[in-house]
Order: C-alpha cells, then sequence, then structure tokens
C-alpha cells in the first residue's frame, strides 16, 4: 500500500469540522488559519465579572452633562500573588490543515513513457490515522489540500504500486527517467504539460517537506511506494517520488 503522511498543518480528515469559508463561491481561499481559543478563554473568565458590569452600566447612563476636569491617569494594580500564580500561558494552538486549492480541479493524468493514459484522478484528503488517503488502484489521488498542479506550490498525485493484487497506475513509476512528459487534464478542459526533473526515494518518515510546500516554485510530485517489501506492516519501506516541473 502507498502511505504519505501530510505535516500536522495540512491535514483535515473526513471527519473533522472544516473551517468555514470567508467567501460567496463554492471552493474556499487557501491559506493556513490559527484554530481560534474563544471557547477555552471563556471558560477561564467564568467569574468576577461584577466591575466591569458596572463600569458598562455607568458608561451607558453617564448622568447630567457638567464640565469637569479630566480624571487623573492611574495605573492598574497587579493582581494578587495567588492569581497571578494561577495565571499560565496557553499553549499554541495547532494550526488548521490548508483549505482546497482554488480553481478547476484535476480530472486525468497521462505519462506516455508509463503506458499511462488518462488515468482518473480525484481528489483525496487524509484518513483518521493521519495518512493520506490514496483511491482504488486505477486511480491517482490529489492531495486537495496542497497545490493544483501547476500552480504555485508544491502539488501532489499519488497512486499505488499494487493493491489486492491488482497493479496500479504507477507500478512502474521507478522507471521513469529525467525528461519524460507528464500531463494533466482538469476540470474546465484546460491541461497543463510537466518534465520530470529528478527521481528521487525517500525514507516514509523522511519525505522532503517541499512536497507540501504551500507556495514557492511550481513542483509536482508524483508519488508511490519503493523499496523492500515489509510483509508485517503490508507496505514497502520507501515512497519513490518523481519530481516534475511545468514544461
Amino acid at each position: 500500500m502507498t502511505r504519505l503522511r501530510p505535516p500536522l498543518g495540512q491535514r483535515r480528515g473526513d471527519g473533522a469540522a472544516a473551517p468555514s469559508p470567508r467567501r460567496a463561491s463554492v471552493t474556499a481561499t487557501r491559506g493556513v488559519a490559527a484554530l481560534a481559543l474563544a471557547a477555552v478563554l471563556a471558560a477561564c473568565g467564568g467569574g468576577g465579572g461584577g466591575g466591569d458590569d458596572a463600569a458598562a452600566e455607568a458608561a451607558a447612563d453617564p448622568g447630567p452633562a457638567t464640565s469637569v476636569a479630566p480624571a487623573p491617569t492611574t495605573t492598574a494594580a497587579a493582581p494578587a500573588s495567588g492569581t497571578a500564580d494561577a495565571i499560565q500561558s496557553l499553549p499554541v494552538a495547532p494550526a488548521l490543515p490548508t483549505v482546497e486549492a482554488e480553481g478547476s480541479a484535476p480530472v486525468t493524468l497521462s505519462v506516455p513513457a508509463l503506458d499511462v493514459s488518462g488515468a482518473t484522478v480525484r481528489p483525496v484528503g487524509v484518513e483518521e490515522d493521519g495518512e493520506m488517503e490514496v483511491p482504488p488502484a486505477d486511480e491517482v489521488g490529489w492531495y486537495r489540500y496542497g497545490a493544483r498542479p501547476g500552480d504555485a506550490g508544491g502539488a501532489v498525485l499519488a497512486a499505488h504500486i499494487a493493491y489486492n493484487g491488482v497493479d496500479g497506475v504507477f507500478r512502474h513509476l521507478a522507471d521513469l527517467a529525467v525528461g519524460d512528459t507528464v500531463d494533466v487534464a482538469f476540470a474546465d478542459g484546460a491541461a497543463r504539460r510537466f518534465v520530470v526533473t529528478e527521481m528521487a526515494r525517500y525514507p516514509k518518515s523522511e519525505l522532503p517537506a517541499e512536497l507540501w510546500a504551500p507556495d514557492g516554485d511550481s513542483r509536482l510530485a508524483l508519488v508511490t511506494c519503493g523499496g523492500e517489501f515489509d510483509a508485517a506492516a503490508d507496505s514497502y519501506e520507501d515512497n519513490v517520488v518523481a519530481w516534475a516541473v511545468p514544461a
């Protein structure tokens, strides 16, 4: 099986709540949003609000207008030692995953050197265990919280080398060579061509960060399994990556 683990800031399983998009169109704007801590802060402020309420009432009903001199500036008193000891810094909130890439989604992939023509591409996210979803053997998964192929940043297309005894779309990915071409077609009828610039193999725990880069130069990564097969884990030990750039 092909297994990829996107970094925490770029994951979202199907069961997790998606961040609300701040625009009218269906496709959300890309970016990483910080997780709000409002609920935590509200729970910490359950008592001792009487002074604030009184100040609010006084501001709402100032009484008859009179000419008075400005009140002298005062410095707020430091909290009592017991209160100060109880105050602790809140931990940094984890980032929500990048929302779905903007624009038309990729729908087919062709790699002439591998005799792959019009293989179905479908958007995927992550499983509950944090692994990237990979579709059946005859399909390719596009990581929808990363870049679209050809846009700025890293776009990831992953497929099985084999699954349930059936050869996957990327069965022979390791046979690609620098200079081979990759064609991606999109739902709106557009198409983009890429050229392979590097073939690499990485231990699964050491995939490079640029694979998931949210910005920077446009890079397309075709990813599948490789290396030795671990029968106990039912998985290959490495990932084969074909790096490509727009032609």
